[in-house]
């Protein structure tokens, strides 16, 4: 068997800069994988699309794609990969925006500063403007009152773009320019992606605002109007909006409306890593100002894997019967740990399960996963998701470990991310087996 890892065709991994994403996979591991276990014209399944990675290397394969995520954030940013528009559409609607954008933020110069400072869930008037301020608890730590108000302005014309694709192409840019590195990132926090960042105070004007923002805006339509080419020379673009489907808000340990059993030919994904990237935290900057809502009420930890806490569920009952999942798990893991890391492998026992279930007799299924450690201990994730994999009916048919470039791949290391930096993954291939053994 080829070894997963080098794809046949040329790599679509230089379209994601247009926002980053914390700890998305590279690429090659999605192309390599649609180019071994898939025909053209297949369905690939990815029920941890993230930013969209599997999705673009599917269509730019001529395959039909499937994504779903928790996340809004990975919701808006897979869903305008797999909708691009041409440059010119773009050229004709980002001088419109551009203007637009321009006078609005003369209106906010004009008549700053306004009656009252701007606070969370309020109107706030500016002139002639009425900018609606988000409902997050820590705005004014981490934005100085007239950055709020630039940062509104531009929420709300994006929210006025007649075209919904425009609208999501706008938002995506504000949270990419939010959340930019140190110092080009538009507000006080450094380092967002990695969750818990550090507070740093820089001075902010309207002209920077505006041309930090558009630089953002042009470097997402510049990623989309390559994308449309390459998708054109695939000769997928008159099929596109029934070859591309993207589920968002969806937990992936439930069924997938819409999708049938036995209809992927493959499935590829990296799912969460225990406790390593706290998301709604990492996002909660930049979502607010997409939908005016406090971040907890669209994305709970309650509901994310590898974070959320057992709740009603019985760690100890899940592996009593489970022997070598047993074995894998430290014996001086404190309790509390214990129990979340054991609600972890029985998620993904059911990611597991409903994987075999949508995968065609024969189908691949490709999991990216990391080891990490916990209170000095190492804990083999790999190791105990091909156990479940194989009490769910699974054939492992290849396993490869590989080496986590730091300048490629981001994650949040230290007492600011997870507990022990990640050097190392594993990319684990799948078979589901074609008659005898299936999900539990």
């Amino acid at each position: 068997m080829k070894d997963p890892v080098q794809p046949k065709h040329p790599s679509v991994e230089r379209i994601h800069r247009l926002h980053s994403y914390c700890a998305r996979f590279p690429s090659v591991i999605a192309e390599a994988a649609i180019d071994e276990y898939t025909r053209v014209g297949d369905s690939v399944y990815d029920p941890f699309c993230g930013s969209g990675t599997t999705l673009v290397a599917g269509l730019a394969r001529r395959r039909r794609v499937v994504g779903s995520d928790i996340d809004i954030l990975a919701g808006m940013l897979s869903e305008i990969k797999c909708s691009p528009l041409s440059s010119g559409n773009y050229t004709s609607w980002r001088r419109r925006f551009g203007l637009s954008l321009s006078e609005l933020f003369r209106e906010i110069r004009t008549n700053w500063p306004p009656e009252r400072s701007p606070r969370p869930g309020q109107l706030l008037h500016v002139g002639t403007l009425s900018l609606q301020i988000p409902q997050l608890s820590q705005l004014n730590y981490w934005f100085p009152p007239q950055l709020i108000a630039y940062l509104a302005v531009i929420s709300q014309a994006a929210h006025r773009c007649r075209s919904p694709h425009y609208e999501q192409v706008a938002l995506v840019s504000l949270s990419a320019a939010i959340i930019a590195k140190w110092p080009k990132s538009l507000s006080y926090a450094m380092d967002i992606d990695h969750t818990r960042p550090h507070r740093r105070i820089q001075r902010f004007s309207g002209k920077r605002i505006l041309a930090e923002y558009l630089e953002r805006l042009d470097r997402t339509i510049a990623s989309l109007g390559e994308l449309h080419l390459i998708y054109s020379q695939a000769g997928i673009l008159p099929g596109l909006p029934s070859a591309a489907r993207v589920v968002c808000p969806h937990d992936a340990r439930t069924p997938l409306p819409g999708i049938c059993r036995d209809s992927q030919a493959l499935v590829v994904t990296s799912p969460p890593y225990f406790s390593a990237v706290d998301y709604p935290r990492a996002h909660r900057l930049s979502v607010c100002w997409m939908n005016g809502h406090e971040p907890s009420d669209l994305a709970s930890r309650r509901q994310y894997i590898g974070l959320r806490h057992p709740g009603a569920f019985e760690p100890s009952e899940w592996l009593a019967d489970r022997k070598p999942i047993r074995r894998l798990i430290p014996i001086g893991l404190e309790d509390r740990r214990r129990s979340k890391l054991v609600t972890f492998f029985a998620d993904l026992d059911v990611v597991l399960k409903e994987t075999w279930q949508v995968l065609r007799p024969g189908g691949r299924a490709v999991f990216v996963i990391g080891d990490n450690t916990v209170a000095g201990h190492r804990i083999k994730s790999h190791e105990v998701l091909a156990h479940l994999a194989l009490a769910q009916g699974f054939e492992e048919i290849h396993r490869r470990p590989r080496v986590i470039a730091r300048v490629r791949r981001r994650f949040p290391v230290g007492k600011f991310g997870f507990d022990g930096p990640m050097t190392n993954e594993h990319v684990l291939v799948f078979r589901k087996m074609l008659s005898g053994a299936g999900a539990r």
